[in-house]
């Protein structure tokens, strides 16, 4: 792939540059055997890739909140290191790719707003992202008394229709509504535009595995956590489910969602395409084995297409996956869970 590798070799190096200063399994072994969220962040703060963001910050007097905030924090820089390295191409993809974070912020603000909670320091934290970056002008919405502001507030974004569409079916949606209709919209969004992001044939084969994969999975742990921790009704968990197929079939999921027991749906479980080629498919670690496939999809994927958009997906996925771990490692710190204990909280994230 000559035209892939004189797009990307300056991007690539970058990024494998910035890869180096991840965090090792000695690193989290160390971490969860700290005795306080400051001697966490103290730790954090003499490690390349977090010396930074904590650099202003007096560890001793650092509460977790504000700690998880300064990682998330991280990642955030990190996107903008890559996007003013990137040529328009990659530009545009990973801009597609960030849209997550105005997911994430859109429900700060709802939930702030339908249950008077949710800190504003969403907003401070992707400040960057918004300010420069965004159609969302994110004080409105913090600025919003009523659903119906709220909404208003979207005008000009992508967002508007879906969530005033919500509205307009039911004047009395709940949050999980909304955030479901976010959900979904984002990811069928992803989906259908996957080529344009993409800025190539080869590279839209490779998106098209890491999101078919990621939707498949995400679609089956939905479908599980539905019968099993909320008892759904089968019409509520259709209507939750991602409509993209990859390598599931609407044989399968009708099947999963109309499975009568936890029996049942692990039988069925068995004989989709996962079950077939993934001999520990177990209903029971469906969450695991989501985040253990799709790491392991992408990294296979950047292996095989190293100048490519894979290098840059994997980056972001592997950033956030290590922040995820860290938010984990923290609560089993604060609550000074045995270390031994604690790994294995922190592994399965």
């Amino acid at each position: 792939m000559s035209s892939g590798l004189l797009a990307y070799s300056g991007i690539v190096t970058k990024v494998r540059a910035m890869q180096a200063r991840f965090l090792t399994e000695d690193d989290f072994r160390q971490i969860v055997s700290l005795p306080d969220v400051p001697a966490v962040a103290a730790y954090l703060k003499k490690k390349p890739a977090y010396e930074s963001v904590l650099a202003s910050e007096d560890c001793q007097n650092l509460h977790r909140g504000q700690l998880e905030f300064d990682l998330m924090d991280t990642l955030l820089r990190d996107f903008e290191k890559i996007y003013h390295f990137s040529d328009d191409s990659q530009r545009n993809f990973l801009l597609h790719y960030a849209r997550r974070f105005e997911v994430r912020v859109l429900k700060d603000s709802l939930t702030r707003l339908l249950q008077g909670t949710g800190a504003p320091a969403e907003y401070r934290l992707f400040r960057h992202y918004f300010d420069r970056y965004s159609s969302i002008h994110v004080p409105d919405l913090l600025e919003a008394k009523t659903i119906d502001g709220w909404i208003a507030a979207l005008k000009g974004s992508p967002y508007f229709e879906p969530m005033a569409d919500v509205r307009k079916r039911n004047e009395q949606a709940s949050l999980f509504d909304y955030e479901t209709a976010l959900d979904l919209f984002h990811f069928r969004t992803i989906w259908q535009d996957r080529e344009e992001i993409a800025g190539s044939r080869d590279n839209a084969e490779i998106l098209t595995e890491f999101y078919g994969t990621k939707f498949d999975l995400l679609n089956l742990w939905y479908i599980y956590r539905a019968h099993k921790f909320y008892k759904m009704d089968k019409v509520d968990i259709y209507a939750l489910t991602i409509p993209v197929l990859y390598r599931l079939k609407k044989t399968d999921i009708r099947n999963l969602v109309e499975a009568p027991s936890e029996d049942a749906f692990g039988k069925i479980l068995k004989t989709t395409w996962y079950g077939r080629t993934m001999a520990d498919l177990d209903p029971a670690r469906l969450q695991y084995l989501y985040t253990r496939k799709c790491r392991d999809i992408v990294r296979a994927g950047t292996k095989k297409n190293p100048y490519s958009v894979a290098s840059l997906y994997c980056y972001l996925y592997l950033k956030e996956h290590e922040i995820y771990r860290l938010t984990s490692a923290l609560e089993c710190v604060r609550y000074r869970m045995v270390p031994a204990d604690a790994m294995k909280i922190v592994t399965l994230r």
